[in-house]
């Protein structure tokens, strides 16, 4: 994080500023919780996919107490 320090300046403003103001601090802080939600929400909608081909195959090859899970679920 010194180089960082060191070197940007728009890391100094950063951390001076998330520092010496609460509500900044907050609004940072939810942003990046807003980013990281709408990145892994869009991961997992492009990487799960509704094929219900894949689907019947992939519970035919369940393992038995995988599939005595699923019927208590």
């Amino acid at each position: 994080m010194s180089i960082l320090w060191e070197k940007s300046e728009t890391w100094r403003w950063l951390v001076r500023r998330t520092r010496d103001s609460k509500p900044f601090f907050l609004a940072f802080a939810t942003l990046c919780g807003v980013v990281l939600g709408v990145i892994g929400y869009g991961v997992m909608q492009l990487t799960n996919s509704r094929n219900p081909q894949l689907e019947a195959r992939l519970r035919e090859n369940a393992r038995p107490e995988s599939l005595m899970i699923g019927k208590v679920n």
